[in-house]
């Protein structure tokens, strides 16, 4: 039992609050529960530092409770802008980066003009496109992707893609531009010889690359969609190379990379 110090009435000790004292022991308050509330409640009226009473100030201060969709709108918001404001600063350093004319590469570390470096296209989530410099120069990406073909992953790699769906269509929808190219650059002049002797080259091509195990291409010396002049898809303006030259010749004209008797 125990006597509250505010109402002077005795009570058991579960009335009371406790609290440890500097001892460290746990001893019951001087007021009790039901006086302690009073007081409490009373002190919760009164107004503060801010002017306002407590309850007030707790309402002021407090955040609004929402749904759960409103969280999410608001989380969306917040997202929005921030996303903003990345794009905004992404578009200040492409600015500021055309404005210098040149850039970094991270693997040669040299610092070269834009023109030594590739661009791509890039979407945003929005929808929006932008056009962004690679990090790395030609020179070296070319490098790098040579090494990668050569190797035995990287071979591996090259069959796999070609063998799946996705690479089957894009090697049939290749050759049926370049056939369509070629109808196009086909005089209608060609004797039967002649466009004899075009099917006979190409069936040179797929023998070479079956004796040899090597890709073989069939070039057209005078690029039928050269810069400045075109040819045409005649049989003497053909001949069997090797698909590596072939690619890196691309549409140039060339003297000569070497003749059919050094691929037989």
């Amino acid at each position: 039992m125990k006597e509250c110090s505010v109402c002077k009435e005795t009570k058991e000790l579960d009335q009371f609050d406790r609290y440890k004292n500097n001892k460290g022991e746990i001893i019951p308050t001087s007021r009790c529960k039901a006086c302690r509330r009073i007081y409490m409640r009373s002190h919760t009226k009164k107004k503060g530092k801010t002017g306002l009473r407590r309850e007030e100030w707790l309402k002021s201060v407090r955040k609004p409770k929402l749904s759960h969709e409103e969280r999410i709108e608001v989380g969306k918001l917040k997202w929005e802008a921030w996303y903003q404001e990345q794009i905004k600063r992404a578009e200040e350093r492409r600015k500021a980066i055309v404005a210098k004319g040149v850039l970094t590469c991270i693997s040669c570390s040299k610092e070269l003009p834009l023109s030594q470096f590739g661009k791509r296209n890039r979407k945003r989530k929005n929808g929006n496109h932008y056009l962004q410099y690679r990090k790395e120069c030609k020179t070296c990406k070319n490098k790098k992707a040579a090494l990668h073909r050569a190797s035995p992953e990287g071979k591996a790699a090259i069959k796999a893609y070609y063998a799946s769906p996705k690479g089957k269509a894009k090697r049939k929808r290749e050759r049926d531009i370049r056939e369509k190219r070629n109808k196009l650059a086909t005089p209608k002049w060609l004797n039967k010889k002649q466009k004899k002797k075009i099917v006979d080259t190409y069936e040179d091509m797929r023998r070479y690359r079956d004796t040899t195990g090597e890709e073989y291409h069939v070039d057209h010396i005078i690029p039928i969609r050269g810069k400045n002049v075109c040819g045409l898809h005649v049989p003497w303006n053909l001949r069997v190379i090797k698909a590596s030259d072939n690619i890196s010749k691309s549409n140039n004209i060339t003297e000569s990379i070497y003749t059919e008797s050094d691929v037989t």
